[in-house]
């Protein structure tokens, strides 16, 4: 490929590169390992916010249960007593069985009782531990959103030159034939953005091969127009 219209393309792999630089930079900009980790960090509360809030659902539902027992325990105590009392019952025999039946239902509402004096005592407990949860969650979102807004402000500068590269470089590959662009553009990505090399002495400089006489001749035979390329990596020579 001839020098003077063709060393545009040279503009534009340079300007390719610069892109893939900039890119880069924006892609693997520092305070974004930064967001990452308080991305994970944030993610590992939550999961511990969630076995919390599922604990404390367990005791709600626990809690409820003894309630409904406990009540169901003094609605058949106090119609044992009332029985006990109401002067219907006058075996001795029957009075007794009612007594022990009124006493063994209390005894089994006490227990129920601490029962629940025991499940609100851890009640209160996963309520600190949500309480602390939820502060570290409060910490972390404000951390986040520190980090998230000085990424923007040292993202955009990088943004802005990315801008003003893919400019120049559209402004440069308009002056290439669109079949050598597009020839450019199919091959860039097997040679990592640089499909472009000079042909000095007999040499390709990409990859540094010394080309056969052959090759050398029928390079030197191409007309002005034509696209020219290694017979060794397949870049495009500018000659």
């Amino acid at each position: 490929m001839a020098a003077g219209g063709y060393e545009q393309l040279l503009t534009v792999q340079d300007l390719d590169l610069q892109l893939r630089q900039l890119r880069h930079r924006f892609d693997h900009h520092p305070l974004r390992a930064d967001a990452a980790a308080i991305a994970a960090e944030q993610a590992e509360a939550e999961a511990r916010r969630d076995e919390i809030d599922s604990r404390r659902h367990e005791v709600d539902r626990e809690l409820k249960r003894l309630s409904d027992e406990v009540a169901s325990v003094e609605e058949k105590r106090s119609k044992t007593e009332a029985k006990l009392y109401d002067g219907t019952v006058t075996a001795t025999k029957e009075l007794l069985a009612l007594q022990d039946e009124s006493r063994s239902l209390l005894e089994r509402q006490r227990r129920i009782e601490d029962d629940e004096l025991e499940l609100m005592e851890r009640q209160e407990e996963i309520g600190a531990e949500a309480g602390g949860v939820a502060a570290e969650l409060a910490a972390i979102a404000a951390r986040a959103e520190a980090v998230a807004a000085a990424l923007a402000e040292a993202t955009a500068g990088i943004e802005a030159e990315i801008a003003e590269v893919s400019q120049s470089r559209a402004d440069a590959a308009a002056s290439v034939s669109p079949e050598i662009m597009a020839r450019y553009d199919a091959i860039a990505p097997e040679f990592d953005g640089a499909p472009l090399a000079r042909f000095v002495g007999g040499r390709c400089d990409g990859c540094h091969m010394q080309l056969s006489a052959m090759a050398v001749d029928r390079l030197n035979h191409t007309g002005p127009d034509e696209i020219a390329s290694c017979e060794e990596c397949g870049r495009l020579l500018i000659r």
